[in-house]
């Protein structure tokens, strides 16, 4: 069903189809490379408008017929991200047979960088996540930083590439995980009211240092949604005035670590982690080791 735009109140309003379009989006790795691109495409239209449906692995005989059978069976939009020439030219070949629009996601893009370079293409999606010494250092990055989240690991927090810190329920543990996945060895301390923070996040370089805050009212939502599911007891932790004393001590904390200030409020997690990195100017991730020794 197409999306409609019709003239209300003087104003065009788009209306989301009451059955969203399907989105095929096919790939013959894992897909979140094909997920991400498109997922970023639909931010551009009504919610609502789609229903995404990736299907990952599109390398073998058995895995494209699957995959063809459910478009079939309800047509809708297909993307695909696959290196194989072949594959590509199927995927084409039964969209236009079932009179269905399909758009490849890297060909064009591929394709250029090779006229451009003058090089030539290898069809090999098992590249894409290679077991060598860049993934290992990622591996390497969640350890550390499982290894000091929440204050663990005072000991070697030196070590530490970037250290988050913030009152609870700021954000510190995801965006520690999600920086620690693309390779970067983060270490997150919490900070409590009442509470002295640890002389080790005072010695630590101010410049790995970013310190978290959100808007009180935010943050008495986020905790009170915690509060409720874990049946926690009525206490001060999401009482809004002891929250805004809460979140104007930890700012005083920033100010005497003199480090930078980030504030999270409404944010997801990776753009908390893509700003800290941009902050904090943190090169590509080096932390690499040898494959042998996570194997």
């Amino acid at each position: 069903m197409k999306t409609l735009i019709r003239k209300e109140n003087g104003k065009h309003v788009q209306h989301v189809p009451k059955d969203p379009i399907p989105l095929y989006v096919l790939s013959d790795s894992t897909g979140n490379l094909a997920r991400h691109m498109v997922t970023s495409f639909l931010t551009q239209f009504p919610v609502g408008s789609f229903q995404l449906l990736i299907t990952p692995f599109v390398n073998d005989p058995r895995r494209f017929s699957i995959a063809m059978g459910a478009i079939s069976n309800r047509p809708g939009i297909v993307f695909h991200a696959v290196v194989s020439p072949l594959l590509k030219q199927q995927i084409a070949s039964h969209c236009q047979k079932l009179e269905i629009s399909c758009w490849d996601l890297t060909g064009p893009s591929v394709e250029f960088l090779a006229q451009k370079a003058n090089l030539k293409l290898e069809s090999n999606p098992r590249r894409l996540h290679p077991v060598d010494s860049v993934y290992c250092g990622r591996i390497n990055a969640l350890g550390f930083a499982l290894e000091h989240d929440d204050g663990l690991g005072l000991d070697s927090l030196a070590e530490a590439e970037v250290v988050l810190t913030g009152v609870s329920r700021t954000g510190k543990t995801p965006t520690s995980m999600f920086l620690a996945l693309q390779g970067y060895r983060v270490a997150n301390v919490s900070l409590a009211i009442g509470v002295t923070p640890p002389k080790e996040l005072s010695a630590v370089d101010r410049r790995k240092v970013v310190g978290l805050v959100i808007d009180p009212r935010h943050l008495v939502e986020i905790r009170t949604r915690r509060r409720s599911a874990w049946r926690m007891n009525q206490t001060n932790y999401d009482a809004p005035d002891e929250v805004a004393r809460e979140i104007a001590w930890s700012q005083h904390v920033f100010a005497e670590l003199h480090c930078a200030v980030l504030n999270v409020t409404d944010q997801a997690i990776e753009e908390t982690a893509a700003r800290i990195v941009d902050m904090l100017a943190l090169p590509e991730p080096s932390n690499q080791v040898p494959v042998e020794e996570l194997l």
